[in-house]
């Protein structure tokens, strides 16, 4: 008799006692607990050995909850904090796999990585002249999130596959988010206000009509990007209809910062096109068609573009709040009022009327709250950086072969700052995501491209040494 079939146990009754262990150990927990809290936290242990093992997964996740947000969609699962925990055991991941593989672990050290470090640094300078020290902390520490966000970026998108796979990913959430607004929209889930049925979005990702505009107008030029990278007939057409679709969404949001963002990205694309007078037709085609096809409370919405007044009036009082952020960057010029600290300020009465108002300006938010030293670090050297980079890798890969895919992703991402720029008048953005994942993406760019020429340099190099031979 063989030894195994002596054995009144074997290790596959271990495997089905533990399964019975269990299931029983689940059935029991589910008359106390909420099932969809425990299903949770079944999918995040089954999440987390697949990042031990697969690290880029960990990423895509991250993605998936920073953007769907669970924890707002199913409030019993918010106790978890699943993008948190998440991005932390990522994080943790990356740190322990560098330091088992290469005895150490190296942080990134570019100039864009390293003016955002400074960035943080004034942040938290900040806090000691801060009107409401709470908020600034709050800021700091919400910075930090983006900053693991673009530090996983970096550190696990390090081919042009994962970089394509990550993109996909992300304006496929952007489309999913859009859409299910949509459809909310004609349930009649919408915001009436000033006059107008806005489109709004369902979680805190999708925001406000303003938000969700500026969301989807960002997006559109990676997806034209990727529609020219891919050449399969039926993504194309897929990509392009997604295009057409998220452009009509942004028409219903009745955003005007929105749409001045949009129109931004189309001169951007004039711009940045091969083909100007194709883009030029397209324009003049597409632009009186659409006017034409729009309801009418969205044309009176659009048509107050043109009336200044009434921008104020139907705009929180925009005027009023500038003058107090000028008064602000008047009297705290060195590190402002505390980052994430405006409306603190504006509520204070120290500045005018007294009134919990954001900034609603990109570059008075900026220069308010963080003074003349944020300013420079920021807009100067990162934004500076990043524009400067962007410019350096559609130049260098003109004269590479093979490496048409930074050229035209290159120029998506300078379209999309573009619209943030533009859409930045009218809105508080300096903390919006879309900065510092795009910087994220460029440092990614540039380090593949400069590790594919590096291997293209040693396989012709190899190729002369055995010629030579």
């Amino acid at each position: 008799m063989h030894e195994q079939e002596r054995q009144f146990i074997q290790p596959a009754h271990l495997w089905w006692l533990l399964l019975i262990v269990v299931s029983l150990g689940a059935g029991i927990t589910m008359l106390f607990v909420n099932p969809l809290l425990l299903f949770a936290v079944v999918i995040l242990i089954a999440n987390v050995v697949i990042i031990i093992k697969y690290p880029m997964w960990g990423l895509l996740s991250y993605l998936i909850i920073f953007l769907l947000r669970p924890g707002e969609l199913y409030p019993a699962l918010a106790p978890l904090r699943l993008e948190l925990l998440t991005g932390a055991f990522v994080l943790m991941t990356i740190v322990i796999r560098e330091k088992v593989l290469t005895g150490r672990v190296t942080l990134p050290s570019d100039k864009i990585t390293l003016s955002l470090v400074a960035f943080l640094v004034v942040m938290a300078l900040t806090i000691f002249t801060s009107y409401e020290k709470t908020f600034t902390k709050e800021t700091c520490v919400n910075f930090v999130k983006l900053l693991i966000f673009y530090y996983l970026i970096i550190s696990l998108l390090t081919d042009r596959r994962k970089f394509i796979i990550f993109m996909s990913v992300f304006y496929l959430l952007i489309a999913y988010i859009a859409f299910d607004a949509f459809k909310v929209y004609l349930g009649g889930g919408f915001v009436h206000a000033m006059g107008v049925d806005r489109m709004r979005g369902s979680t805190s990702a999708g925001g406000d009509p303003n938000t969700l505009a500026n969301t989807l107008a960002t997006t559109i030029p990676i997806v034209v990007a990727s529609a020219f990278y891919f050449r399969n007939r039926i993504i194309k057409i897929g990509l392009l209809t997604l295009i057409l679709g998220m452009s009509s969404l942004i028409v219903i949001t009745a955003s005007r910062g929105g749409m001045i963002a949009f129109l931004g990205i189309l001169i951007g694309a004039f711009i940045f096109s091969n083909r100007k007078a194709v883009m030029l037709a397209v324009i003049i085609i597409l632009l009186p068609l659409g006017w034409m096809l729009l309801p009418d409370q969205y044309k009176a919405r659009y048509e107050t573009l043109t009336d200044i007044e009434d921008i104020d009036q139907t705009s929180s009082g925009r005027w009023e709040i500038w003058s107090a952020g000028l008064k602000m960057i008047y009297s705290r010029p060195i590190l402002g009022v505390g980052a994430g600290a405006f409306s603190a300020a504006n509520g204070s009465g120290d500045f005018g009327r007294s009134q919990y108002m954001r900034a609603h300006n990109l570059y008075i938010q900026l220069m308010a709250t963080t003074g003349v030293v944020g300013f420079v670090v920021w807009l100067g050297f990162f934004i500076g950086g990043l524009l400067k980079k962007l410019r350096w890798l559609a130049r260098k890969a003109r004269d590479s072969d093979d490496h048409h895919w930074i050229i035209i992703f290159s120029k998506s991402f300078v379209i999309s700052m573009i619209a943030l720029f533009i859409s930045g008048v009218f809105g508080h953005s300096l903390y919006r995501y879309t900065w510092y994942m795009i910087a994220g993406l460029t440092v990614t760019m540039a380090m593949v491209f400069q590790r594919e020429l590096e291997e293209r340099r040693g396989h012709r190099e190899t190729g002369k040494g055995v010629k030579a031979v």
